[in-house]
């Protein structure tokens, strides 16, 4: 029997929207889990999991508190009809979101969930961009690559957390003269305290290269550096490649400006960003859940404070988090009863999936006296962000098989509102770190118009295809 290719699904809008069946979906996230279970040389099958019936209802007072439910009236929902950055970030048009906030002082925590999701679409572009560089200089590592390349896996594996590799990279370019200021100073930094639960490094000197101070509603001036390039001895075309600081440096700094918009809210801002922070990066303890205004919910992932907060504990606690959390957060009860055999099953995730929307469609057709047009959209959204909460507790739980099918499922189901840019860079990343760049080069094509600062990441992503190229055999990418 031929081995299936191990190349992840893609396609455009109007094939993602085909597929969007969810049995259809599940096939297509194991076959984009082949590079992680079926690529390997590894002969070894995994025990089958009994799966039991989930109970499909969900707790009355968690789906009724849903921002869905309590928005699908008129009243409640006309203050966001009223102006317009809030469809904008309902639209996921972030760049236009954040001057159409900056010109209504009376909405900061608007402006400050505009920088927040910026925020996280550079960190995962950072990911996305270590993840590529490591594969690129490291697992695919040619003979006759430059010395000079040991920095750029040196940048990487800092943004990855890994400060004993980044050492061991930067010494070795020492004795070759090739230690430049930028190169010391983050020898200086993997060597301190600091590392790896600060990343700080890359907003002072000599990486700092952006000069305005984070203020809300702005967007910082980002120079055009030219990448590295090192030609290759047989002539072909050369490698690029690029320091990852500055996509952190730009998390960093829209991540400050949201804060300053609203100064009060730090413990809320904790848990938001905590889901998209780097491996480098230390997150804060999670504690009761916040009562959140409508503000900070509306057209969100999130249906209630409960579940930010319980997201922000899944990316750590895993499983321990669905049963914390599944008494105040509608998603960790859509998840609980997916848990069979101490694993979160997709398929029974996907169940969940769809009997939490029926029962927010329900709830909505309610509130608002009948079904209307929007309320399915709203649907949408939730599950989608389900979907991903789910795949922060199967990487949790250390199950990266299962979270890459819900990761999969989510992407089929990510059109018009659920088309997030924070998912989809996050998407990228995942498969960069599977050595599998051609969907992760179309998401960075279809997103650079709007953040022409992720080209930092296209390079070593353009590069990692090239390496493939030309080492590994030919095979057709699955749909």
């Amino acid at each position: 029997m031929s081995r299936p290719s191990c190349s992840p699904p893609h396609g455009s809008a109007a094939r993602r929207s085909a597929l969007s069946h969810r049995w259809l979906g599940l096939a297509l996230g194991l076959a984009s889990l082949l590079p992680l279970v079926g690529c390997g040389g590894a002969d070894e099958v995994a025990p089958p999991v009994e799966v039991v019936a989930a109970p499909a209802a969900l707790p009355a007072d968690l789906v009724s508190a849903a921002w869905p439910v309590r928005l699908a009236a008129d009243a409640p929902r006309a203050p966001f009809e009223a102006h317009p950055g809030w469809g904008l970030l309902f639209s996921r048009k972030l760049d236009e979101a954040l001057p159409a906030f900056a010109a209504a002082p009376a909405l900061p925590v608007g402006l400050a969930r505009v920088h927040l999701d910026i925020a996280a679409v550079y960190r995962n572009a950072a990911l996305l961009g270590a993840n590529a560089t490591r594969h690129v200089y490291g697992t695919d590592r040619l003979p006759q690559d430059p010395p000079q390349v040991d920095f750029l896996m040196a940048d990487a594996l800092a943004v990855l957390g890994d400060c004993a590799g980044a050492k061991a990279k930067l010494e070795a370019l020492a004795p070759q003269g090739e230690l430049s200021a930028r190169a010391a100073a983050l020898s200086a930094w993997s060597a301190g305290p600091a590392c790896p639960a600060d990343l700080s490094v890359f907003s002072t000197a000599p990486f700092a290269t952006l000069t305005e101070a984070p203020t809300p509603g702005l967007s910082p001036t980002v120079p055009v550096a030219a990448p590295y390039r090192f030609a290759l001895p047989d002539g072909a075309s050369d490698l690029e490649g690029a320091e990852l600081g500055l996509l952190v440096e730009l998390a960093r700094w829209h991540e400050a400006a949201a804060r300053a918009a609203v100064p009060d809210a730090g413990g809320i801002i904790d848990l938001h960003v905590a889901p998209s922070l780097l491996p480098g990066e230390a997150r804060a303890a999670v504690g009761e859940a916040p009562v959140l205004s409508d503000e900070w919910l509306f057209g969100s992932f999130h249906m209630s404070g409960a579940d930010v907060a319980f997201a922000a504990a899944a990316r750590g606690d895993g499983l321990a988090a669905v049963e914390a959390w599944k008494g105040r957060s509608l998603y960790a009860a859509a998840l609980a009863p997916a848990v069979q055999g101490g694993k979160l099953v997709p398929e029974l995730v996907l169940d969940q999936a769809a009997a939490m929307s029926r029962a927010l469609r329900d709830g909505m057709g309610a509130a608002a006296g009948g079904p209307q047009d929007f309320h399915r959209m709203f649907a949408d959204v939730a599950v989608v962000g389900l979907l991903r909460a789910g795949a922060l507790v199967a990487d949790a739980a250390g199950e990266p098989r299962d979270a890459g099918i819900l990761r999969v499922n989510a992407f089929e189901r990510s059109a018009g509102p659920s088309s997030d840019p924070v998912f989809l860079l996050g998407l990228a990343a995942w498969d960069a770190g599977n050595r599998s760049p051609v969907r992760a080069q179309e998401i960075i094509h279809l997103q650079l118009p709007r953040f022409p600062a992720l080209g930092a990441a296209r390079y070593p992503l353009d590069a990692l295809h090239l390496r493939l190229g030309r080492t590994a055999a030919p095979s057709a990418p699955v749909h």
